[in-house]
């Protein structure tokens, strides 16, 4: 069953649509990316996204068993901290509110396009994958953040449009180029592929496709 339904959202801007100027939600667990030593979220996540060109208003969740927050980040404020220790929780709560964020925000008021940004492992929530595929196809731009030596077999990759490995989330910003985003895409299809061939029940969908041909632009 779909966690939500999107069918009375008007997602009818064209697929090239420009979403630099939109809002961004950041939706960040960081037991699976812990933050730097000397660091701050806020620092971080601005510094990616303007590198970027995203110039829009960020909003930032974290997500986490310890607040990772400074004093003098805390001081400022403009984040949301929830504190749950147990993996399983921790993605459930982030999909939870992703969907949320989503609804009450299609689209800012001046009609820009929405951006959400997404940093956590996803080891074996299959759910949150296709949510995060679903919201992309739906003109929903999904950046994910995944871990430099990532497996297929070990972490679940979305087929969104933009991906960075988390050494680029904390140094130069450049996220994975696409052709190379969809090696990975296709390694991780395939595998999944080897899981359920002998199982007649399973169809062609249900193992993903790699990286939509639109997101393809390098």
């Amino acid at each position: 069953m779909s966690v939500v339904d999107f069918s009375s959202v008007d997602f009818s801007f064209p697929l090239d649509t420009d979403y630099s100027a939109g809002k961004t939600g950041v939706f960040w667990d960081v037991n699976d990316f812990p933050v730097p030593d000397g660091r701050g979220i806020r620092e971080i996540v601005e510094f990616v996204l303007r590198e970027n060109g995203y110039t829009g208003e960020i909003s930032i969740t974290v997500y986490g068993d310890k607040d990772p927050f400074s004093a003098e980040e805390a001081a400022k404020g403009g984040f949301t901290f929830v504190q749950r220790s147990d993996e399983y929780w921790r993605i459930n709560d982030m999909l939870l509110d992703i969907a949320l964020w989503a609804v009450n925000s299609p689209y800012p008021p001046d009609r820009n396009p929405a951006n959400v940004m997404v940093l956590a492992k996803n080891k074996e929530n299959t759910d949150f994958v296709s949510f995060l595929q679903n919201l992309n196809n739906q003109d929903f731009n999904v950046l994910l953040v995944v871990p430099d030596d990532v497996k297929p077999e070990e972490v679940n990759v979305s087929s969104v449009n933009v991906a960075w490995y988390w050494k680029s989330i904390q140094g130069d910003g450049k996220p994975i180029p696409q052709k190379e985003f969809r090696v990975l895409l296709d390694q991780q299809r395939d595998y999944l592929r080897s899981l359920y061939k002998d199982d007649d029940d399973v169809a062609e969908d249900d193992v993903g496709e790699g990286i939509c041909d639109r997101c393809l632009n390098d």
